[in-house]
This record gives structure tokens, sequence and C-alpha cells, in this order.
């Protein structure tokens, strides 16, 4: 998180001093903003925006990331049984993917 007030304005809160990364953790108006998860980033989403758009391909790389890991996936892109090494497409049979 980039420091937006103080003394270290500008920095990266975790570039600061320990001391006053204590300081500001102990101050009742300070919070480091949590997170939201991209599912609720993507919220209201028009369709339209650029950072929407973003968004959205970072919730689909993490998707098909999670089928590549779990074996349900062909390196094409195309869905697959975990036990076979490709999908059944004729483009991954004929190029030998």
């Amino acid at each position: 998180m980039i420091l937006k007030f103080g003394k270290y304005k500008g920095q990266r809160f975790e570039n600061t001093p320990e001391s006053y990364q204590n300081w500001l953790l102990n101050q009742k108006w300070f919070k480091i903003p949590k997170k939201q998860p991209l599912y609720k980033q993507l919220n209201g989403w028009n369709g339209y925006s650029n950072k929407g758009q973003a968004i959205y391909d970072q919730i689909f790389e993490q998707e098909k990331n999670h089928y590549i890991n779990q074996g349900l996936e062909c390196s094409c892109g195309l869905r697959k049984f975990k036990e076979d090494k490709y999908c059944k497409g004729d483009h991954c049979q004929n190029q030998g993917l």
C-alpha cells in the first residue's frame, strides 16, 4: 500500500521504519484496506470499462490455472478428462500436442 499522507507520503507502507508502521497500526483512524475478492470488484461492471475488463481477465486466468493444475484442461485450452493427456479435439491429435 502506498501512503498518501504524512512524513512518508508516496512510499510503500512496508518500506517505512518499523516504529512508524507500529505507530500507524495503533491509530484508530488508520486501517489497511482489505483486498476484495475479484468477483466482488467486478460487481456492477457494465461490460465497457477497462478496469472491469482487467478484473474479468484475472478471474478467467485464475479459473484456467485452477483447471490446468487439476489436470482438467488441455494445453490447447480445451477441457479434458483427468486421465487423458490431451483433449479429444482434432487439432491436438493432428498436431501432436
